[in-house]
């Protein structure tokens, strides 16, 4: 046995764990929104909405806006609340720091000096700083996440779709 009595093993096996249930998870979500029945279109919207609100700062209620937002443009209620629970947890602290760091390549500021401002005690003051550079990055990435999120969904979508129909009269 190690000199750590296997603590260090353990916690590698626990962080493995942890990956294989993150991939086993999404697999699972993929194939929920493969499966959903309606139109392609309809399905990437509701992506798209909530993907939008996983990157916009929702503060935890994005997947409720998601669904709002799915039943007012007649989107996939399903796959906006899916694509909503995906992208929340997992990414949020990669969107805050990428909408610093592009909002600030948008408005000519050193990220490098906001973020670090995060790390002290001038939370509060750096907050007021970064509204507007934060919001800069973060408008561009919701669109362009917004917009390739549904393009890829709906080629996805359309392309399993063929598949399975091809397959079923290959088989007949």
């Amino acid at each position: 046995m190690s000199p750590n009595n296997g603590k260090t093993d353990n916690n590698r096996a626990n962080k493995a764990d942890f990956s294989v249930r993150i991939v086993r998870r999404a697999k699972l979500l993929y194939l929920r929104i493969l499966r959903l029945d309606d139109p392609p279109e309809r399905i990437a919207a509701g992506a798209a909405i909530g993907i939008l609100m996983g990157v916009l700062p929702t503060f935890g209620i994005g997947g409720a806006l998601a669904l709002g937002l799915a039943f007012v443009f007649k989107a996939n209620k399903a796959a906006a609340v899916i694509a909503s629970a995906v992208v929340n947890p997992l990414t949020s602290p990669f969107f805050w720091t990428a909408s610093i760091v592009i909002g600030s390549a948008i408005t000519g500021n050193d990220s490098a000096a906001i973020l670090a401002k995060f790390k002290g005690e001038e939370i509060f003051t750096a907050a007021a700083e970064v509204s507007l550079v934060y919001m800069a990055g973060n408008a561009l990435m919701s669109v362009i996440f917004t917009a390739g999120t549904y393009f890829l969904t709906k080629k996805i979508i359309v392309r399993h779709r063929e598949r399975k129909t091809a397959k079923r009269r290959d088989d007949a």
